[in-house]
């Protein structure tokens, strides 16, 4: 089930008229995201668990390089 067929139950992928190349391009785009994101978040996850010291170290350092950029404004 996609995204939009969750948020709209009524219309779903199979329902669209027109099967284009490109819309099959975007889904397939689109899984392709899907699947990196997954990836990247069980990376994330094993990293922060792991290492507990090295996240809170960028998780500082990501915070002072966004107040800089605030308080230049």
């Amino acid at each position: 089930m996609s995204f939009y067929s969750s948020m709209r139950p009524g219309l779903q992928t199979s329902d669209r008229e027109d099967k284009s190349p490109v819309g099959d391009n975007i889904q397939v785009f689109a899984d392709e995201a899907r699947l990196r994101l997954e990836e990247a978040g069980a990376m994330f996850n094993t990293v922060v668990t792991t290492r507990p010291a090295l996240a809170l170290g960028a998780a500082l350092a990501a915070g002072v390089v966004v107040g800089w950029l605030i308080k230049r404004r």
